[in-house]
Parts: C-alpha cells; sequence; structure tokens
C-alpha cells in the first residue's frame, strides 16, 4: 500500500510539473519571471506517469490472484478488461507519442508543438480520471466532477510549483500575479465545488442510503480515508491563507529589494505536495461507503482511536448485524479554546508574513494552526 500510495503521490506531481510547464511555455516571456524547465524534467515526468499509474494495476492484479501462481494471466486479464487496466493502456499509448512530441528539438520554442503537447498530457489526465473510484460508480457525474477537481488543482499548483522552483527571479513577478491570481482563484472555486461533489460519491453510504453528506463525512471520521479526508481539508487551509498571502498582502511588495516571492511560492506549494499526499494516501484507502463491514475487517483508524476514548467503536465491534451508529460532533469549552488558538496562529502566520518577513515563523505558526483546528474537531467526536 505504502508503494502504490508513493506512486500516486508521485504521479500528481508529474501531472503538475508537466501541465504547469506546458501552460507557461504558452504564456509570452514579459508576463511571467524567467522560468528555466530542463526537457529532461518533461522527460522524466512522462516517462514516470505510465510506471506510477501501473502499480494499482499490478496491485489489483496480486489481490485477484491471491495464492494462484498464474499472476501473469490475472495481470492480462485486468489489464485487457478492466477499467483501470484500460485506462492504463491509454495513459501508456498517448504518453510515447507525448514524449516523441517533446523528443522533437523545437518542441519547446515551436507554439503548434506546445499546443500538442498540452492536448496530449490533458488526454492522460482524462484517462487517469476516467479510473478513479468516483468515476467507476457512478455513470458519468464522477467521471466529470473528479475531473474538473484534479485538473483545476493541476492547473493551479502546476503553474506554482514550476515557477518557484524553477523560476530564476523575481522579474515580471507582477505582470505574472496579475494573471495567475484570477486563474489560480478561479482553480479553487471549481476545486471546492467539485470536489464536493466528488466527496459526496466517494463518501456516500451503501449502509444508510437516506444519510446526509455531513453525516456520511462525520461517520468517515473513523476510518483512514476519512481521518485523511479531514487533514486535507485543514491543510487546504492553510494552502488558501499562502495564497492569499502571495497574491493579495504581498501586491505592493514587489519592489522591495529584500522580498522574495519565489521563497513564499515555494512554501504555498509545499503545502500544496502535502495535500497532494494525503490525497495519495486516500486513493489507496477503503472509501467509507460501508462504515460496519469496514471496521469489522479493518478496524477503525490508528489515528482515531489514539485521540477517541468514547463508546462508539465498542458498539460498533460487539453489535452482532449490519448496525448504524452516526458520529455526532458536540463541540464543548476545549473545542473551542483549540478552535481560538487555530485563530490566534492564523494571524501570527500573517503577522510574521507581513511584518516580519519570516517564512519559519509563518510555517511554524500555520502548522500549529493545522494541528489545533484538527484537535478542536476529533474532541468534539461524540
Amino acid at each position: 500500500m505504502l508503494l502504490v500510495t508513493l506512486a500516486e503521490f508521485i504521479l500528481y506531481i508529474c501531472f503538475a510539473i508537466l501541465i504547469g510547464s506546458l501552460i507557461l511555455l504558452l504564456v509570452p516571456e514579459e508576463k511571467k519571471p524567467p522560468v528555466a524547465i530542463p526537457k529532461k524534467i518533461l522527460y522524466l515526468v512522462v516517462g514516470l506517469i505510465p510506471i506510477a499509474t501501473f502499480l494499482p494495476v499490478l496491485k489489483m492484479a496480486n489481490i485477484l490472484s491471491g495464492e494462484n501462481l498464474e499472476l501473469w494471466l490475472i495481470l492480462k486479464n485486468v489489464i485487457f478488461t478492466f477499467e483501470i487496466g484500460k485506462s492504463w493502456l491509454f495513459i501508456t499509448f498517448v504518453s510515447v507519442i507525448l514524449m516523441i512530441v517533446l523528443l522533437n528539438k523545437n518542441s519547446t520554442k515551436k507554439k503548434h508543438l506546445i499546443v500538442w503537447a498540452l492536448v496530449l498530457a490533458l488526454s492522460i489526465l482524462l484517462g487517469y480520471t476516467q479510473s478513479s473510484h468516483a468515476a467507476t460508480i457512478t455513470e458519468w457525474k464522477g467521471f466529470v466532477f473528479h475531473t474538473l477537481h484534479f485538473l483545476s488543482v493541476v492547473v493551479w499548483i502546476g503553474i506554482l510549483f514550476v515557477v518557484s522552483w524553477f523560476g530564476k527571479n523575481k522579474t515580471n513577478w507582477l505582470a505574472f500575479i496579475k494573471w495567475f491570481t484570477p486563474v489560480a482563484l478561479t482553480c479553487l472555486i471549481i476545486t471546492i465545488v467539485a470536489g464536493y461533489f466528488t466527496m459526496g460519491i466517494d463518501i456516500n453510504s451503501n449502509d444508510d442510503p437516506s444519510s446526509s453528506i455531513v453525516q456520511d463525512y462525520q461517520n468517515s471520521l473513523l476510518v483512514n480515508y476519512g481521518q485523511a479526508l479531514l487533514l486535507k481539508h485543514i491543510f487546504i487551509i492553510s494552502l488558501v491563507l499562502f495564497a492569499f498571502i502571495n497574491g493579495v498582502l504581498f501586491w505592493r511588495k514587489y519592489d522591495i529589494e529584500s522580498y522574495n516571492p519565489l521563497k513564499w511560492a515555494r512554501l504555498e506549494s509545499m503545502y500544496a505536495l502535502i495535500v497532494f499526499g494525503l490525497t495519495a494516501f486516500m486513493g489507496q484507502s477503503w472509501p467509507p461507503h460501508q462504515i460496519y463491514s469496514l471496521l469489522k475487517a479493518e478496524g477503525a483508524s490508528p489515528l482515531f482511536k489514539a485521540l477517541y476514548d468514547g463508546e462508539i467503536l465498542s458498539a460498533y465491534q460487539e453489535a452482532q448485524s449490519l448496525a448504524i451508529f452516526n458520529v455526532t460532533m458536540t463541540f464543548g469549552f476545549e473545542s473551542f479554546v483549540l478552535f481560538g488558538l487555530g485563530i490566534v496562529f492564523l494571524a501570527i502566520t500573517l503577522f510574521a508574513a507581513i511584518a516580519r518577513k519570516s517564512v519559519f515563523v509563518s510555517t511554524l505558526a500555520s502548522l500549529l494552526m493545522v494541528v489545533s483546528l484538527y484537535a478542536g474537531i476529533m474532541i468534539g467526536v461524540q
């Protein structure tokens, strides 16, 4: 599971670098900082995509084979008959074509080749989202929402990642921020809306189809998927916070000689990597469609058990047949104190960024904000 999770994490980074790089290659030089994207990096990420998407296929074949030694026959069956296998074939085929386009000597200079490369990259992304969990359990909604969600994140974070890590200096930074800020805001809105509907599909309860998405979310906290989902949402708050700092609060600091926007953009991209990691972990965790069966088979999340001392787990474990025990949230004095601390750490993050220009203090304060909000929510679980 850890190997496949790592592969998925690498896959997200590859998509972000690939699509972010191709978009920036289409942007006029005067509207972006000087960015040096080594072609070897593009070759590497394109080559890694088929490898990273193959590991889940191999994992499924291994699960289906059990003790059977005919793994190759089962693997071949998965590749040619399962949705995940057919998606991998498509991804591999298009990746080869994309590699051929990029190997052209002028592939990063001629606009028509860049456009073709971007179309191929987006086709690979569609091939990947087609086999996602949300897409496989619905006719079309899961595919559309997950694609919009993933694409908006990749565009936003991809551009940010490439500029922050491959940018040479802050030349043209103001011109870059003027167009990138509305693009990032649009991507954020799409991410939230599409993510909400995707989440509704991923955590929808089969035990109690009439339950609300809020109740399903609360119930999911018992298992690894729900814990990762909660942490992901809290880290997104930090990600948006630094996006606000970089895109709005630092708007007038462009001419200040000591101001280095690249280090702040890198900090924002690091939070994006954390979100990618949590998303990759969720992709390899059992979704909470059947909490009762999942708890019986896999047990509760170790993180949940370490923080919770109530009776709901014992109620599930002692139940002899399918039972529905809904998690409730009751926020008392301790939770509100922790939420208050979270707001204080948020204010410190902003103050350290604006007044002290301290990346370390802002990073530490934002992490403490995440811990405070998470602990406040978990204390409220009943």
